[in-house]
Formats: structure tokens, sequence, C-alpha cells
């Protein structure tokens, strides 16, 4: 009896116990679990305080370049407010932009000749000897001055060679005593106050050049260039050279102009209105770009050009300059180093 009493009062402690456990098993749980929370709280945290932090250092940066763009915003471009006076003591020139006229033009060589039709050839009627001399190269005669007398060799009576024209005696191919045959030439006598211009025509040019067309003439030393118009085109094309001849009937009262010399020819082949041109001088480069200083509100504005048609000296001005503003047309390097040293110390005292 005693012994079923203890294995009685042995089972009920044993199921007490293993209640007890069971109790205490999920109450641990729950500990652990709180603990893993509050460890994934204070890992939570961190990354939030991160979070914050960058947002903060973001918008410091945002607001840093707003005020840099604000700061930029109200910077000014700088004033070139060089007078006019000054300018033109630097030998600069202001202009009236108005409209003009573009050439098309090309340059040539050519070569100042005799006019052939202004040359004589003084010779002797029959075979003679020269028994006189009495003009030289260089001296100006008059029509009829004698220029020498000769001897018949078959009479022996005598006659004279006078000048047919009045000019310059250019060549003289006889002496004293010297015999000459009916077809030798004694003397040759110029009238030099007419010459011609011969320029050479590259075959492209050939069927562009037309009598009539405006052409300057000038050289690289000696008279002033001379405004013209061509005389003459020649219909064929040299076989030889396989160029074409135009030619300038070229006055030269003044004697300033000598055969043999070289010359360049700027023909006109046409003429095109522009609403606004100006000097090439005018266009400065700033920047890579075209660039005209055009008077604005008391100072002067470096203002993008697009440019046109074009020669020699003078170009179209198609978008940034309007006719009747005023602008630099000679020295506006002085106005651009003003710009680059006003661009330079505002960018040093950033």
């Amino acid at each position: 009896m005693n012994k079923v009493l203890n294995y009685l009062i042995g089972g009920l402690l044993l199921a007490a116990m293993a209640s007890q456990s069971t109790i205490a098993a999920p109450s641990d749980q729950a500990a652990h679990t709180e603990e893993g929370t509050q460890h994934a709280d204070e890992k939570q945290h961190p990354e939030e305080e991160h979070a914050e932090e960058d947002h903060a250092e973001d918008e410091g940066e945002h607001g840093e370049e707003a005020g840099h763009e604000d700061h930029r915003e109200e910077e000014e471009e700088p004033e070139l407010t060089l007078s006019a006076d000054l300018l033109r003591g630097f030998g600069g020139e202001i202009a009236t932009a108005e409209a003009g006229v573009i050439r098309q033009q090309v340059s040539l060589p050519g070569e100042v000749k005799l006019n052939e039709e202004a040359v004589a050839h003084i010779t002797p009627r029959f075979s003679a000897k020269i028994v006189e001399v009495r003009a030289k190269t260089g001296d100006k005669v008059k029509v009829g001055d004698v220029l020498a007398v000769a001897e018949s060799s078959e009479t022996l009576s005598r006659f004279q060679l006078k000048s047919l024209i009045d000019g310059v005696v250019i060549k003289r191919h006889v002496t004293l005593g010297e015999h000459l045959a009916p077809d030798d030439t004694a003397f040759v006598v110029a009238d030099l106050s007419t010459l011609w211009v011969d320029i050479a025509l590259y075959p492209k040019q050939v069927p562009l050049v037309k009598p009539g067309q405006p052409v300057r003439i000038t050289t690289s030393h000696g008279p002033a260039p001379v405004e013209t118009n061509l005389g003459y085109v020649a219909p064929l094309v040299d076989e030889a050279t396989r160029t074409g001849l135009a030619r300038v009937f070229l006055a030269n009262t003044q004697n300033h102009w000598k055969p043999g010399m070289f010359i360049e020819g700027q023909i006109t082949l046409g003429e095109f209105p522009a609403a606004v041109a100006v000097p090439k001088t005018a266009v400065i480069d700033v920047e890579d770009q075209p660039t005209i200083f055009v008077q604005h509100d008391g100072s002067w504005e470096p203002r993008p050009v697009t440019l046109g048609r074009g020669d020699s000296n003078s170009v179209e001005i198609l978008t940034g300059l309007d006719a009747g503003e005023r602008y630099v047309a000679k020295g506006g390097f002085v106005l651009k180093a003003q710009l680059q040293k006003s661009e330079f110390e505002s960018g040093h005292n950033h």
C-alpha cells in the first residue's frame, strides 16, 4: 500500500514539474523576443540617424548651390566704358551702321605695256648713211622734229628723219656714219600719256570678265592705286599659256606709270546690296565668335554677329547689328583687352 502511495505521489510531482516547465518556456521565449526587439530597435535607430544626417548634408549642399547660383545671378557683366575720345586716341574709329554694297571681286596679275597704237617707228625712205644725229633716247619730241639727217647712197642728196608723233624717244638704233636700209628702224617714238595694262585671265575667269567692269590697278611700289574700267577683253585664249586677256587703257599724263611694271588688277565681277555692311576691321574674334562692339546705355557691348558675303574691304552683317546703331569700326582690340582684363579680375576675386 505504501508503495502504491509513493508511486502516486511521485507521478503527481513529475506532472507538476512538467507543467511548470511548459509554462516557463513561453516566458523565456517572450523575454528573448523582447530582447531581440530591443536589439533591432537599437540597430534601426543608427540608420535613421544616418539618414537624417545625410538629409541635413543634402540640404546644406543644396543651400550652398542655391547660394552660389544667387551669387552668380547677382554678378553683372563688366561694363566697357572707354570714352569715344580715348578710343580714337588709340587709333579707333566709331561709325553708324548702314546699308552698303558687297562686291564680288577677283585679283589677277598683270603688266603695264606700251600703247602699241601710239608708237611710231622712224625709218629712211631709201638706203642712206647717217650724217647727223640730233635726238637721243629719252628726249621728248613733237611731230615734225628732226631726229637725224641722212645722205642717200644713190644720189648723195640729204634728207631728214622726222618724228611722226608727239612723244618720247624710247629707242635709237643709229650712230653717226651708219648705213641704213629702207626697212631699218632708226628711232622708236612712243606717246606715254596713255598705256596698256594687260591682265591675265585664268580659264575659270574668262567667261566672267566683261568689258566695262570696274577694276582697281595697284602695284607694290610706285604710283597710287587707280580706279578705272576694263576697256577690252580678248575673244580668244592664248594657245601657249591657255590664258585670256583683259586690257585697261591707263591714263598716264603725269608719267607715274612705266612700261614693264608688274601690277595686280582687282576686277569687280558683281555687286550685291547689304542691309548692313561694316568694314572688316570692325569684326573682332571674342571666344571664337565674330563680335562687334556696339554702343549701348553709355558703354560698349560685345555683341556676337552673323556674317554674310564679304569682299576685300567690307562684310555683310546678317544678325547682331541693326542699321542706325553706333559701333566700333576700327580699334576694337582695345575694348577686347579691357573685357579680358575685367573677366580675369572678376574670376580672380572669386
